[in-house]
């Protein structure tokens, strides 16, 4: 199907959902604030401030509403999903920071949008120079920092139907293959993500290789289909006749601005005395413990060995290759395929050895008989 009449009936289908489970949602936010929240009082010993922090994000109608979705519209579902995603906001989000300068995420101005009616987001990917875990806390802040524009859009807009989803132009054009961290990208599909369901209408590939083209392929296999079905790798022309020219910078083909010109994005932030704190320092400060890597894992370079992965390099775990350690891992491949081989063989060997003893008493108590 073209790419533009399936975001058409994907978006209408969204609507109609919204608008036909509004009171639904409405009912459900009543009862999260009125009866979930003041478990959650009790169980965590919240103050007045966490409190109307808590409040704030149920009152995000659709916030509220995208989880909805996600549980099938089941009301039982939803409620128990949120509560969940409320203790996981507390123990990761709490406290408020002040925004984080996203150095190459860049908003385009509010008034350029595709052709829905959908925001955009241009991000642009770079290699990853530390640990997975490093950037874990700044990706679940980034998430949060987009919910929030995206409900300030919608508090102010005075449109029937409320802006839902994002539209991201991931450009890969910098990020080799190599450096692609494979732990990271299903961290945030199968955890991020899911916290923040909805939120992503497409995500446009641009500026690619066949490599990234041929390293989806593979990954597309073991991914849910929801995480498949919105990533789309457009060519420049199909990506303009998508968007048209009015909607892209000049970097993309469109009549934009550069994309570092446009207001609104890092660069022009940058210039601004209100200058927010920097990725980099986030990352500097955040957790960088060294990562324990399985032998048999495929991102151990001394397979069979067991190693750390500490700043994005490897290195074995007890300073040297150890020949117990490889006779471990050689054991616990072989155990799989030969288990039942071996097993048999042991029972055969307890049931040969208990035959020679049985025999042994045996010929014993023969002896004896015929001796008297």
């Amino acid at each position: 199907m073209d790419t533009r009449l399936l975001l058409q009936a994907n978006c209408d289908t969204l609507l109609k959902q919204y608008e036909a489970n509004m009171k639904v949602v409405q009912e459900l936010q009543s009862t999260l604030i009125e009866d979930v929240l003041p478990s959650i009082e009790n169980e965590l010993a919240l103050d007045a401030e966490q409190i109307a922090w808590a409040k704030q994000w149920l009152q995000d109608t659709q916030t509220m509403f995208q989880l909805l979705r996600r549980e099938n519209f089941t009301r039982s579902f939803a409620i128990e999903s949120i509560r969940k995603n409320l203790l996981w906001r507390f123990q990761k989000l709490w406290s408020p920071e002040p925004e984080i300068h996203l150095s190459r995420v860049h908003f385009l101005p509010s008034d350029v949008r595709d052709p829905l009616g959908r925001p955009i987001i241009v991000i642009k990917a770079t290699s990853f120079k530390d640990t997975s875990d490093t950037y874990n806390p700044l990706l679940i802040r980034a998430m949060e920092q987009f919910r929030l524009r995206l409900k300030t859009m919608n508090d102010v807009s005075d449109q029937r139907f409320p802006v839902l989803q994002y539209i991201v132009l991931l450009d890969v054009g910098n990020l080799s293959v190599q450096s692609l961290s494979i732990d990271l990208i299903s961290w945030v599909l199968r955890d991020l993500v899911p916290r923040f369901p909805g939120m992503l209408a497409a995500v446009f590939i641009v500026n690619s290789s066949w490599a990234h083209s041929g390293m989806w392929n593979i990954a597309k296999r073991v991914l849910p289909a929801s995480a498949v079905s919105p990533v789309f790798f457009p060519s420049p022309k199909e990506l303009v006749a998508y968007f048209t020219s009015s909607s892209l910078p000049k970097d993309y083909g469109g009549s934009l601005p550069h994309l570092y010109s446009l207001p609104g994005t890092p660069a022009a932030e940058s210039a601004s005395p209100s200058f927010r704190f920097d990725t980099k320092s986030y990352i500097a400060n955040a957790s960088i413990s060294p990562t324990y890597l399985s032998p048999t894992s495929l991102l151990n370079p001394f397979f069979g060995y067991p190693a750390s992965l500490s700043r994005g390099l490897p290195s074995l775990h007890h300073g040297r290759r150890r020949k117990r350690d490889l006779l471990r891992t050689l054991a616990v491949l072989l155990w799989p395929r030969w288990r039942r081989f071996i097993t048999t063989c042991l029972w055969l060997v307890a049931l040969i050895f208990a035959a020679r003893l049985w025999f042994r008493r045996w010929s014993l108590y023969s002896c004896q008989v015929q001796s008297y």
